[in-house]
């Protein structure tokens, strides 16, 4: 398998006038092309900022990192990055379509020309059949997740980065679209790394887990569930291996607190 995104001896953090602020230590991390990695953590351990940096939103402070083969520059100007936020941060003076397509009608860089009923399919896909002419305050919570996640598919991006984007949503929503996203990655293959707090949902979405520390921002370890799946990366939550798998991620993030 080749590497998605390759980071060796990483510092991440925020430069000012009198000293460089490190959130994240001597990351050493290959994520491979096609894998969906989850990243669990406590608040301030860094998961929302490596984000930001592998998507070029923000510079590392020190070592490398390789993103898609390359500067995570040139992969965020060739549009082979999507990001979903916590909040869906749609338009609310765009409807679903619209809105969906956004990315394509944005930004002074060349890109292929969208396929033809590429918005319709992708409404399909995130079970938005029926409502691409209405507004965000016309939605759901849920749907309008499902727009973002859309938004972020629209120019078939080779790496999906997820900040958190079910936290917001009540239980039942939130298992319905793991379900979902899941779904759409075995249908597509596009790298997932999906940010949570949830034991659960990283466990349950995730084929590896990268679990981090804080103080300063590190990993703690990364747990691989193929054993404990199918080869499709499904199980139960349920099945006592996964609850045993959870049980012992919790103990080890109360250690590190």
């Amino acid at each position: 398998m080749s590497i998605a995104i390759e980071c060796k001896n990483l510092d991440i953090g925020f430069r000012n006038a009198e000293s460089d602020v490190t959130i994240i230590a001597g990351l050493d991390l290959a994520i491979e092309t096609g894998e969906f990695l989850t990243i669990l953590g406590p608040s301030g351990c860094g998961k929302s900022t490596l984000l930001r940096v592998i998507a070029d939103l923000l510079g590392p402070l020190k070592g490398t990192i390789s993103v898609l083969g390359s500067d995570p520059h040139l992969a965020r100007q060739s549009r082979q990055i999507g990001f979903v936020f916590q909040d869906a941060t749609l338009l609310p003076w765009r409807n679903v379509r619209d809105n969906i397509e956004l990315p394509t009608r944005v930004g002074g860089n060349a890109r292929k020309p969208l396929p033809e009923n590429r918005t319709d399919a992708l409404i399909s896909m995130l079970g938005l059949d029926g409502l691409g002419e209405r507004f965000p305050h016309q939605l759901s919570g849920g749907q309008r997740q499902r727009v973002a996640i859309a938004r972020a598919l629209i120019e078939e991006p080779q790496l999906l980065l997820m900040d958190e984007p079910f936290g917001a949503l009540d239980e039942i929503t939130r298992d319905r679209l793991n379900n979902e996203l899941l779904a759409i990655w075995r249908r597509t293959g596009t790298t997932i790394l999906f940010v949570t707090h949830s034991i659960m949902e990283a466990v349950y979405l995730g084929q590896r887990v990268m679990v981090m520390a804080t103080n300063p921002g590190r990993v703690l370890e990364i747990v691989d569930l193929g054993e404990i799946k199918t080869a499709d990366n499904a199980c139960s939550r349920e099945d006592p291996r996964i609850i045993s798998a959870m049980a012992e991620m919790r103990v080890a993030l109360e250690a590190a607190s």
